[in-house]
């Protein structure tokens, strides 16, 4: 019933490969559904919302099987759809250069006997760092793309790429090895570009980081009191019996490398602050850093890297202790990427207040592995259509004269409520209809705004 507007189409099609024709049919009606839902995005609510010129008849079968199978019995893939949405991003915002990647886990609450997959985790916004929280749910790794735009003011953006269900159990995988997995994946997709990974202390891990491809650069936090060595090993007499050494000796940890600095007199030689001009979290700060090269065996084995400590002068933030596998890699460039990673977690808020994300009933694997990762796929394909086209329609115009103070052109909230005024602008034309077309449209955007009550 609604119009797909002019703008979005083509990237729209451009996931069409990932479908049957058919498929790719209900895609692209539950696509516009998704955006269009006023109420609760359960499947059902999501699928009336396809169709609001007629009321379902609740006394008969719900006639909603081509809703549920496109999840639980369609021969599409996540993976198959976010290759399609990989060429997007690269093609339309990022045609050449280093790649960012953004990787962190998050938890969509569910509750259910028969629920497949779920899990009593840690739930982040719940917990203090007095206190951990847990939830019942399920526990997505999400690989995303950061994307810096050229616009005035613009955030850092995180468009979602691939994701991996986190199954409770010592016996299944963990984040850092799911991690690996989209990573191996996105390395065959484009064999010829290099990335950038960001990621959390978590994945700071021997598991992700063990043999790490060269065309990846990895940028992370460090424990404060990692034990590090000099990776300058030091020269064995001739004729020592036993084995030959393979790392130099024990470093300071990077707490206390912080606190040798903070004692240093002079400002030449090693453990010397120096002042560093970054953008981080959208604000621009002089802050204090210092790096050395170590070795982290636990971690990277004998592959050396490269540890930066950073402290915030005026001491709104704690201390970070980072490192990065580029030992050529500037002070500024590693705190300014790092602070990309917080782009990862607006996405994952988005995701769950403007899509809810966490509100389709499912419990079957087919549609448990399914249902997150469309939606997360729905949501690249939005952002990168406000990004590309959709920040010069009318439609964007307008709602920018009534933006208030604290509100973000670039967020999702503002680009899903500019899409859905477009849609709604290109299905009903009041000077091109016939009178009795016209009702039927009124009766239907009534039924729709029924439908969320």
């Amino acid at each position: 019933m609604w119009t797909m507007i002019a703008s979005l189409e083509p990237f729209v099609q451009a996931l069409a490969p990932a479908f049957t024709p058919a498929s790719f049919a209900t895609h692209s009606q539950l696509f516009l559904a998704w955006v269009l839902c006023l109420g609760k995005h359960r499947l059902g609510r999501v699928a009336d919302t396809a169709h609001p010129e007629q009321l379902r008849d609740h006394s008969q079968r719900h006639g909603l099987d081509t809703t549920y199978n496109f999840f639980e019995r369609s021969a599409w893939t996540p993976a198959g759809v976010a290759y399609r949405v990989a060429l997007l991003i690269l093609t339309r915002l990022l045609p050449r250069g280093v790649v960012t990647l953004l990787v962190d886990d998050t938890l969509a609450h569910k509750r259910g006997k028969r629920v497949w997959g779920l899990g009593w985790f840690r739930d982040a916004v719940a917990s203090t760092k007095k206190r951990v929280a847990t939830a019942s749910g399920h526990n997505w790794v999400v690989l995303a793309v950061a994307v810096c735009l050229p616009f005035r003011k613009a955030p850092i953006l995180a468009l979602p790429l691939l994701a991996r269900l986190h199954r409770p159990g010592k016996a299944q995988p963990s984040c850092p090895h799911l991690t690996r997995e989209l990573l191996r994946q996105v390395l065959e997709w484009f064999p010829h570009r290099r990335f950038t990974l960001v990621g959390d202390g978590a994945y700071a891990s021997k598991a992700l980081l063990a043999d790490l491809d060269e065309r990846v650069t990895f940028v992370g936090r460090l424990r404060g009191d990692a034990a590090v060595y000099d990776p300058h090993v030091p020269a064995v007499p001739k004729g020592r019996r036993g084995p030959k050494p393979t790392k130099g000796p024990r470093l300071p940890s990077p707490k206390a490398a912080a606190a040798k600095a903070d004692r240093k007199r002079s400002a030449r030689g090693d453990w010397v602050w120096q002042e560093v001009a970054v953008t981080v979290y959208g604000c621009r700060r002089r802050l204090r850093a210092f790096a050395y090269e170590a070795l982290w065996p636990t971690v990277l084995g004998l592959r050396p890297v490269r540890v930066v400590v950073v402290r915030d002068p005026e001491g709104r933030l704690d201390d970070a202790y980072l490192f990065t596998t580029d030992l050529r890699a500037r002070l500024g460039w590693v705190v300014t990427q790092f602070a990309w990673r917080w782009a990862i977690e607006v996405l994952f808020r988005a995701s769950k207040q403007v899509l809810e994300i966490e509100a389709p009933q499912h419990s079957s694997q087919q549609s448990v592995e399914k249902v997150a990762p469309w939606v997360w796929s729905l949501q690249s394909v939005v952002m990168v259509w406000y990004i590309s086209a959709g920040h010069a329609l009318p439609e964007a115009k307008e709602l920018r004269e009534v933006m208030g103070e604290w509100d973000s052109e670039w967020s999702l909230r503002h680009m899903v409520a500019v899409l859905r005024r477009a849609t709604l602008n290109a299905t009903i034309k009041p000077k091109s209809d016939e009178p009795t077309e016209l009702l039927k449209l009124i009766e239907a955007l009534k039924n729709c705004v029924n439908l969320a009550v």
